[in-house]
């Protein structure tokens, strides 16, 4: 279910206005870098402490201590867009791409790390934690940002078929519209794990599946900039900086939920998300998330327990002085903390509003909007 109303989540508010300074604990170099090779993502086995870094042609694997382990090369390389990812035609004219890195995932149930570039489509490969240079699998599947500007978001958590014995990676997209074949690109999905259908769509029918779409009409007006994803209590959520309306309209954050046992994304719903400081100004563009667990000082605040979730969200005002014209940030900026549980009131307050019979259903950058039509279930 996909619903219009404006939710506002009360949060824990805190701006920065000093600076701060840290000790620089290690450098590594490696011979013949330099500031084209740009990091766009880290993450770290939080079983052996290795490091993994994945940049603009580079991908690097790092001991515990920060030292330089292995330094793999994955670009530039001949590629054009007009390229499907299965083959290219002797038509189209190739020239030398970065890759630039778009997702960088630890799987731990099969002890692997998923790497997907911009190249060929966005596809990734599959790769061994001990050595970033054994390419176990490299699946020839469209599932990032064919390039270096447009977002995606990537996790793994509980999916169908099974949930929670089976995980699938979640992948939220920006369309890029550089490519005929971007439109076969979901918005949102839920992507296999399982060896033999890797990176494909977890489950599909005729015209469902764990998958969403903006449709042909306004995904190339209504770009969605995909900020970060996480899983909590059964659900997996996307933080997206959109705008409000499918036509010209202030940007605004959401916050993106589907159920994980979902096998056709009916679940699939949005709301608004806010950062408001105690004058009343507005942060409205989410620049970066993080789900965790709370000390009790801040559970107290928060009318949880030390063991709930929580997420913490870092917001900008947008550049415009109008305050939510722009989709860049300006340099202000505050961090929101927010009590999942609310989070879910919120959406489950939303749902059972619908039920009533009041508002709309359906967002008209997916699909028609309809009226909640009123239910005794």
């Amino acid at each position: 279910m996909s619903t219009y109303y404006r939710l506002v989540l009360w949060a824990l508010t805190l701006c920065f206005t000093t600076t701060f300074s840290a000790n620089i604990v290690k450098v590594f170099r490696e011979d013949g870098g330099g500031p084209e090779f740009k990091f766009n993502h880290l993450v770290v086995d939080k079983n052996t402490g290795r490091v993994y870094i994945g940049a603009v042609n580079k991908l690097y694997q790092l001991s515990p201590d920060l030292d330089l382990v292995i330094a793999e090369t994955t670009g530039p390389q001949e590629d054009s867009t007009d390229c499907s990812v299965i083959d290219c035609p002797s038509s189209v004219v190739k020239k030398l791409t970065d890759n630039v890195n778009k997702a960088l995932v630890i799987d731990y149930t099969t002890t692997r790390l998923i790497v997907c570039g911009s190249l060929f489509q966005g596809i990734c490969s599959v790769r061994s934690l001990h050595n970033i240079s054994d390419v176990v699998q490299v699946v020839k599947e469209a599932v990032v940002a064919n390039n270096a500007t447009a977002s995606t978001v990537a996790f793994i958590a509980p999916g169908p078929p099974n949930p929670p014995v089976t995980q699938v990676m979640y992948v939220g997209v920006t369309y890029t519209n550089n490519s005929p074949y971007r439109s076969e690109v979901p918005t949102v999905s839920s992507r296999s794990l399982e060896r033999d259908k890797m990176f494909m769509i977890a489950q599909t029918a005729v015209t469902t599946g764990t998958r969403m779409f903006v449709n042909s009409l306004a995904r190339e007006r209504y770009p969605i900039n995909y900020v970060y994803g996480f899983a909590s209590e059964g659900f997996s959520y996307f933080l997206t900086t959109q705008m409000r309306h499918s036509g010209p309209s202030p940007f605004i954050s959401k916050l993106v939920r589907v159920c994980h046992d979902d096998e056709n994304y009916y679940s699939y719903t949005e709301i608004p998300i806010e950062c408001i400081d105690s004058e009343g100004k507005k942060y409205n563009l989410v620049q970066a998330g993080y789900v965790g667990k709370p000390g009790s000082d801040l559970a107290s605040n928060l009318g949880i327990t030390a063991q709930d979730d929580v997420l913490f969200a870092v917001f900008s005002e947008s550049e415009q002085p109008e305050g939510e014209g722009s989709s860049k940030p300006s340099q202000f900026s505050a961090l929101c903390v927010y009590s999942l549980k609310a989070i879910r009131r919120k959406f489950m307050q939303n749902i059972k509003t619908c039920f009533t019979g009041s508002g709309n259903r359906g967002l008209d950058f997916i699909s028609p909007s309809h009226s909640c039509i009123l239910t005794s279930h």
